[in-house]
């Protein structure tokens, strides 16, 4: 059984998870964590035995009844109090299920904007019209069809549903629900499924925090409220809590003062994945170590997910991450992979001129934003230069980019940065060295450390090319050429900005966990990323704020189906 050795952790790993429910000595008397190997088994039996160091995969010890002070008889349990979680609560609650909410911050998560979704009745009176069948191959394709697509269908019948649910309650709140219609022209088709919550009446100007779900967020709270939901916050889950193999309840606190939450229907897990987990990470999704910054919130620690597994509860079969190509680096002092110190570049979508660390032009950049991020890491030491010069502002608002690489506003759009807004961000940028800022093109080269005569001979060849308006090498849309003439010159040195893991638990159309036979597991449900079987390999972009609208749609069939059990 040597083989077993060179396959990836997932397989083997799986393997151990489907005995987890012989406890942690169990498992280790089975012989799954010390290996398969011949010399293991015929391994002398006056040899010391070596102790195996836990890891996340490691069902803990059951928490002792001493430490429980607390017992709570409820329906329902979500745990989790972000967009997935906040809608699953109001949605088993609006069925009549008593439903507590558990949260291990101090507040909700509001980070996301756009809600992806389909026939919302705003697309209909917009005369929006979406090929259901269409998008869902598509975003099968995305993912190679290593995704349910019996899910994929689901989020395209429910979604316009889920939507107007959601601004039924904003617009009473005296906020307002908008789609972005102004498309991006290109390769990649682009769909006008982006929902987005923002002031009414609506600014031009907006910035991070001053729409989606910073808006939405607060008021779903109020509206648990209203409805009694029990909201406890700084209230961590711990253990789920199983009674001949269904999930009957889950442990919340912290040491010494624990509560047990006894439910009669079930559990639902919505707490945002595991991307700020390094060894879940380093585990699952190893590409992650190619991204040079996260902006993943911290609870996004995988405790969901680890809860799961140790119930049993099957993973996606490869795991990938969301990633946007706007990681900037320092020069000299930034690294790929954790702690993903460095910064947030917004301009690092944009279709401006991208070369490796040997100076040469290497791909078409007008892409998705995960496929450049991919093409950088096939290239030398995994990161590319994006090089731009004083005419930035008119390129970017030539390039025409949309969802959140969108800087200047427009009509059919939330509102942006703006150009003034980003100009500022440059500058604090170059203070920092993360933006690097030369008077001639030789200048830059030698700042980059990249050989000066094949970036001088690149950016000569990208000039031709830009002024006959035809890229020969790589095919990039003429309007998306800029010219690299007028200094001071500038460069930044980019790779992955992660975002959040985009596989986690098997589920099926009622939200509820799968075990590694495909069966559900009786109480147990998950939402958001600690939910998988939908993406793999990457993210469709071209679908804006498709990640959270599947979030509320779900977060709303769990709900519903968790209330009806």
């Amino acid at each position: 059984m040597k083989e077993e050795k060179n396959q990836p952790n997932g397989i083997s790993r799986r393997k151990f998870i489907q005995g987890a429910a012989i406890g942690t000595v169990g498992i280790a008397s089975a012989g799954f964590l010390a290996g398969c190997s011949s010399e293991g088994a015929n391994q002398d039996a006056s040899e010391p035995k070596t102790e195996q160091t836990a890891n996340w995969t490691t069902p803990p010890e059951p928490i002792p009844e001493s430490e429980i002070k607390n017992t709570i008889e409820t329906d329902i349990v979500v745990v989790g109090a972000g967009s997935g979680g906040m809608v699953a609560a109001l949605s088993a609650a609006e069925a009549g299920a008593k439903t507590v909410l558990l949260e291990k911050g101090s507040k909700s998560y509001a980070g996301p904007m756009w809600m992806a979704a389909i026939d919302s009745k705003l697309q209909k009176s917009m005369g929006v019209n979406i090929d259901k069948h269409e998008a869902v191959a598509e975003i099968c394709r995305y993912g190679g069809h290593l995704a349910d697509q019996k899910l994929v269908k689901l989020w395209a019948d429910k979604s316009g549903e889920a939507m107007d649910w959601l601004t039924d309650i904003v617009e009473s709140a005296g906020l307002k629900m908008m789609v972005e219609t102004d498309l991006k022209v290109g390769y990649y088709k682009s769909y006008a499924v982006g929902h987005v919550v923002v002031p009414d009446p609506t600014p031009e100007i907006a910035h991070l925090g001053e729409y989606g779900s910073p808006l939405y967020i607060p008021v779903l709270t109020e509206k648990a409220k209203q409805l009694g939901i029990d909201i406890k916050y700084d209230t961590p889950a711990v253990q789920l809590i199983q009674e001949a193999g269904k999930v009957i309840g889950v442990i919340a606190g912290s040491p010494d003062s624990y509560t047990r939450y006894n439910v009669s229907k079930g559990v639902i897990l919505a707490t945002g994945g595991y991307g700020r987990n390094e060894e879940m990470l380093n585990d699952l999704c190893p590409t992650a170590q190619y991204c040079g910054s996260s902006i993943v919130p911290a609870v996004a620690s995988g405790d969901g997910i680890k809860m799961a597994v140790w119930a049993g509860g099957a993973l996606d079969p490869l795991h990938g991450v969301m990633v946007f190509d706007r990681g900037v680096m320092h020069k000299d002092t930034g690294t790929l992979g954790a702690p993903w110190s460095g910064g947030y570049l917004r301009t690092g979508s944009q279709p401006f001129l991208r070369v490796n660390v040997r100076g040469n032009r290497f791909v078409n950049e007008d892409l998705p934003y995960d496929y450049l991020w991919d093409a950088s890491i096939m290239e030398p030491e995994n990161v590319s230069w994006q090089i731009w010069d004083s005419n930035w502002k008119e390129d970017i608002t030539r390039f025409h980019t949309t969802i959140c690489s969108r800087v200047v506003p427009h009509p059919q759009a939330p509102p942006r940065d703006g150009l003034d807004y980003v100009e500022q961000e440059h500058a604090s940028f170059i203070d920092k060295g993360l933006i690097l800022k030369a008077d001639t093109i030789e200048q830059l080269a030698e700042q980059m450390g990249v050989p000066v005569n094949n970036f001088k001979a690149t950016i000569d060849r990208y000039n031709v090319l830009a002024k006959q308006g035809n890229d020969e090498d790589f095919g990039k849309i003429d309007f998306r050429l800029s010219t690299i003439e007028k200094g001071p010159f500038f460069a930044a040195k980019l790779s992955g900005t992660l975002l959040c893991n985009i596989n986690g638990l098997r589920i099926d159309t009622n939200m509820q966990v799968l075990d590694e036979n495909h069966n559900p597991i009786t109480g147990l449900y998950a939402v958001g990323n600690d939910s998988g079987s939908f993406f793999s390999y990457n993210y469709p972009q071209m679908f804006g704020g498709l990640a959270l609208g599947r979030t509320i749609t779900f977060g709303r069939v769990a709900g519903i189906s968790v209330a009806n059990a």
